[in-house]
């Protein structure tokens, strides 16, 4: 299936994983007992709390203070809010929101989700360089992150003013991107990032949060773990301190860590001091899916990491959404020679432990690299440093620049083959793609040709090329893990027979990237093979391996599996009910336990999931699509064109919901009205091929044989290796006498096939 976004489906497990009125504003008053504190609860007496670090760690608590992690989040107080609350007005498109003080109190005023004007108080501060957030309690325990944000740099350099996170559109209220949805709610998108030790604490019944934090701000404890083991070993006068030091996570120093130039190297080697820092920096500089769980446990425990997807990277795996870090610094060959966060951040003042180049000639020879006849640009000016060209910055938030941690070599010819953006004619703007790629020509002898890009394009365009290269891209190993593990996944997107033979291989891959994305891309599979790869990876030491194993045997017959498996699935199915039980304040959760209920035959439940999704998100397609699937399961046809026209007024996909629509209007035998809306859909989005596809099923089931196989054709043309396509072509064209033209497409699916 080509992407854009795609029809859920019981069988794809259902997940999917942002002028006024002169009214007098209503004040949202705020709720104490309910709002966001320190947590009380037994477990958390394992915390001791930074002031407890600091007595013996004076000089990293120094360097602490003040620091991002130290501003991730404060109460907001005369002293920490840096916006213009005087009474300061903003505009966005046609709505103003007002920013004022009464008293030591900040409130903001602007329009709520009923789209009515509406007083909110301002809680916390969120952030402080280059902006500062506010967060607002819109309901008692729950807090939203306001999209307007304060400019905290100098004036002189554009800053001190209001500036709206989402100026290139209008999201009006209702929208699943408004600032009241769950795209920028702080309890479950935000609070574990910017507190330390928090709990969610939602209660499904009432719909209401009572978040917990031990500490508000990004403390030692969140880095290191609990430290009450280290203070009773410290108390008791051990000596020596045992390895690690009572910690639960520990960092070598930089001492430690000895990087040596070997004879004949301009860049240096890791002798000693190996670490798994970048893990445990992870939870917070990556995007990934939360399923709850310790804290301060092992990364693949509780985060799902997102894999290289074309909505986050480009196809060279630049980034290209907010991915915060991780997922591209594991694409990078300073990853695989060990380098980590800490050998370039201070970890307790985040800032860099030297400026400028100087900082990577510490590996990387300055004789050799800092040097014109390296970056041929003007020593100390534009272009000469190295992040210039290895680490090209992309704005998120319309400020905060984030620098690519892949560190890649430029490569302007990848703009022109799969448009991936390159260093060069970023920062030479005005200047072709071809200028570039004659400056590198002429400059650089040897160019190592990009592992994966064409690949990767190719691949999601189907084309005949893409297919062999993911297949090559997984067998040979030597690839990053995160890049093999997305190379999984699209040849499930391609369903490719040489997938199940593969998935059997990397199941046993060292990588848990790599098997959780062999426990999903096995879903498709007929049962048996299914099972078959999943059973090993129901005791995998990753949880999240685990829980997505779970998702891909669902529906299984129990038949299939041995008696001592059975324990297995029974612990992984419970870890995976309490990860979907954690996120039942979002429509994929409550999706995922419809799910569940509709396989045991709950049918009752799951309508009752999929409606309270609906509740919480009246804009979560997924929810109306799998409605109308369970309907259409019980033969309540009516019932799912109700709920489907519903989702066509509602609905943040709406192109997903008609298709589904057009065919429940099949079902209803309505054919007229079920071929309009499967054209409509097809004509808003022709890129994606199951929308295609079925269109022209429908329009050759209603007579209009020849507009079927042009929209095949058409289809062909555009994803000439999409085999479904390919044997429709053939079935139909032998159907209608056409015997050469079945031939050619039937020669060309089995040219496709005969490489697996």
């Amino acid at each position: 299936m080509k992407r854009g976004v795609a029809v859920v489906s019981w069988l794809l497990s259902a997940a999917l994983a942002f002028g006024c009125s002169k009214k007098e504003p209503d004040e949202v008053v705020a709720a104490p007992r309910v709002t966001p504190t320190e947590t009380t609860t037994s477990d958390s007496s394992e915390y001791v709390g930074t002031h407890t670090c600091a007595g013996c760690h004076e000089a990293e608590h120094a360097k602490w203070l003040g620091s991002h992690h130290d501003l991730a989040m404060q109460r907001a107080t005369e002293e920490t809010v840096l916006g213009d609350f005087d009474d300061a007005k903003a505009r966005y498109y046609r709505e103003s929101s007002r920013f004022l003080r009464e008293g030591d109190r900040f409130f903001i005023e602007a329009l709520g989700a009923d789209g009515k004007p509406a007083r909110f108080p301002v809680i916390y501060t969120f952030g402080v360089e280059p902006m500062q957030q506010y967060l607002v309690e819109v309901e008692p325990g729950r807090l939203q992150s306001f999209p307007f944000a304060w400019d905290t740099r100098p004036k002189g350099e554009g800053g001190q003013r209001w500036f709206h996170l989402q100026p290139e559109e209008y999201i009006e209220p209702g929208d699943p991107l408004h600032w009241t949805g769950p795209s920028y709610n702080w309890n479950h998108a935000c609070a574990d990032c910017h507190s330390t030790a928090v709990k969610k604490n939602y209660d499904r019944a009432t719909r209401r949060y009572a978040t917990e934090y031990f500490e508000i701000d990004v403390g030692c404890e969140a880095c290191h773990g609990r430290g009450s083991l280290h203070v009773g070993l410290v108390e008791s006068k051990a000596d020596p301190l045992p390895r690690g030091a009572g910690f639960e996570r520990r960092f070598p120093t930089p001492a430690e860590r000895v990087w040596v130039f070997e004879e004949g190297r301009d860049i240096a080697v890791l002798t000693s001091g190996q670490s798994t820092e970048p893990e445990f920096c992870a939870p917070c500089h990556s995007r990934r899916a939360d399923l709850g769980g310790e804290h301060a446990g092992y990364y693949h425990d509780r985060y799902r990491l997102s894999a290289l997807d074309e909505m986050l990277y480009f196809d060279d795996g630049q980034i290209r959404d907010e991915v915060y870090v991780y997922g591209s610094f594991l694409q990078s060959r300073m990853h695989a020679a060990g380098v980590v966060c800490g050998d370039c951040h201070d970890g307790h003042s985040s800032e860099l432990r030297a400026e400028g180049n100087a900082l990577c000639s510490r590996c990387h020879k300055a004789a050799v690299y800092d040097v014109p006849q390296h970056h041929f640009h003007e020593a100390g000016g534009e272009g000469s440093r190295c992040t210039d060209c290895h680490m090209p910055k992309r704005p998120y938030m319309v400020l905060d620049y984030r620098g690519d941690h892949r560190f890649g070599l430029p490569q302007p010819a990848l703009s022109a083959a799969v448009g991936a953006p390159n260093a060069c004619t970023q920062c030479h703007q005005g200047r072709s793609i071809q200028w570039a790629e004659r400056q590198i020509d002429k400059h650089f002898d040897k160019r190592a040709a990009h592992v994966f890009a064409g690949t990767f394009h190719a691949a999601r365009n189907q084309q005949p090329e893409g297919e062999p290269g993911l297949v090559e891209l997984v067998a040979a190993g030597t690839a990053p893990a995160i890049v093999r593990a997305t190379a999984l996944l699209e040849l499930r997107l391609l369903g490719s027979p040489a997938l199940p033979a593969l998935l059997m291989r990397a199941a046993s891959d060292e990588s848990a990237v790599v098997r959780r994305s062999v426990a999903f891309a096995a879903r498709d599979l007929p049962p048996e093979q299914r099972v078959e790869i999943l059973r090993p990876l129901l005791r995998d030491r990753a949880r999240t391996v685990r829980i997505e194993a779970v998702g891909s045997i669902l529906g299984t017959d129990a038949r299939d599996w041995r008696a001592t498996d059975k324990e297995a699935l029974k612990r992984a199915t419970t870890e995976y009910l309490a990860t979907r039980s954690f996120n039942s304040d979002r429509g994929e959760g409550l999706v995922d336990l419809a799910h569940i209920a509709a396989l045991s035959g709950d049918f009752q439940h799951a309508e009752e999931n999929l409606r309270e999704a609906l509740e919480i998100d009246p804009t979560f397609t997924a929810a109306y699509v799998n409605l109308a699937d369970l309907y259409r399961g019980q033969r309540r046809d009516a019932d799912a064109e109700e709920i489907l026209r519903r989702g066509l007024r509602m609905a943040a996909d709406r192109a997903a919901v008609e298709f589904s629509l057009g065919l429940t209007l099949v079902r209803l035998g309505r054919r007229d009205e079920a071929l309009a809306s499967l054209r409509r859909v097809y004509e808003a989005r022709p890129e994606t091929i199951r929308f295609g596809y079925v269109y022209a099923v429908a329009q050759f089931d209603t007579g209009e044989q020849a507009a079927a196989l042009r929209t095949l054709e058409q289809i062909h043309q555009r994803y000439p290796a999409n085999r479904d396509v390919l044997q429709l072509l053939a079935g139909y064209n032998q159907q209608l006498g056409r015997a050469e033209a079945a031939k050619k497409y039937a020669t060309k699916l089995d040219q496709l096939n005969t490489r697996f």
